[in-house]
């Protein structure tokens, strides 16, 4: 409980600014916590506190992101 308490805040943390700008962060919160849009990059961040792990959806998306199967898909109504 407290992780999820923290994770709303993050960032807004000194230490976030080294991975992205907070103004580019979109907040999610499952099944990861955000992304963020970075002129050159697209981050896809999770929020870790304590000694907590990855759970099993989690590590899947990381596989799918790191093995660069991500598509575009537009929808038109």
């Amino acid at each position: 409980r407290h992780g999820q308490n923290m994770e709303q805040f993050m960032p807004f943390m000194k230490d976030f600014e080294k991975i992205a700008n907070k103004e580019n962060f979109v907040y999610i919160g499952k099944p990861i916590d955000g992304i963020a849009f970075q002129p050159d990059e697209i981050k896809f961040i999770e929020f870790k506190t304590g000694s907590s792990a990855l759970t099993n959806k989690q590590k899947d998306i990381k596989l799918l992101i790191n093995s660069k199967k991500i598509s575009w898909h537009e929808i038109r109504l």
